[in-house]
């Protein structure tokens, strides 16, 4: 039931940003985080533990659109393409990523990724077994350009079972993931929202 209304939350809320996003000219071929309401904010906080909205505008030679997610471990992979998702698209349209925690246990979540565009919204939603951790951090980046070779990383969360504090992946992360790899060696677990436009 939980799922349900989480699915139908999000998608009313896509509709409510397109409709939003419609008279809003912006710059082609980027990623970028919406400025949300607070009504918006209150109803991702509410139904959603983790929540992340990216803005896609692209230019009329891409036609497809990839997102995914990676689990790794102490900085290596552990899984790859979790949830994987492809699409067409056509000029804008926004990437929703959740997590919410289940009714079967606290180390239960459910992932669901959401790219929503002119032709509708594609949803993919799986479980996720999440040990507890002492702390989590989470961020996205603010905003990347589209070329057709990179795979970006759009949103991270992050687990840690030291006591010690812990702080959010670097912006530098998002715009260079290769050149900052040792970044997540930190954590115990770090999820990685990725995507990927193709021509």
């Amino acid at each position: 039931m939980k799922k349900i209304f989480l699915s139908i939350t999000l998608s009313l809320l896509s509709l409510f940003l397109v409709a939003c996003k419609a008279n809003d000219q912006k710059s082609e071929n980027n990623l970028s985080v919406p400025e949300l309401t607070a009504r918006e904010k209150s109803i991702l906080e509410n139904t959603a533990e983790h929540s992340f909205l990216i803005d896609f505008n692209v230019d009329d030679t891409y036609k497809e659109m990839s997102v995914w997610v990676e689990k790794y471990e102490f900085g290596k992979l552990v899984e790859d393409e979790k949830g994987r998702m492809t699409t067409g698209v056509e000029k804008n349209g926004t990437i929703i990523f959740t997590t919410s925690k289940t009714d079967g246990g606290q180390d239960q979540s459910m992932f669901n990724i959401s790219i929503q565009n002119d032709d509708g919204t594609d949803t993919v939603t799986y479980p996720e077994t999440i040990d507890e951790m002492d702390s989590s951090v989470w961020g996205s980046a603010g905003q990347l350009n589209i070329n057709r070779t990179s795979k970006l990383a759009l949103a991270s969360i992050c687990y840690s079972s030291g006591n010690e504090g812990i702080r959010s992946l670097s912006t530098d992360f998002y715009g260079d993931m290769d050149g900052h790899m040792d970044e997540l060696k930190g954590y115990d677990v770090v999820y990685l929202l990725r995507s990927e436009f193709t021509k």
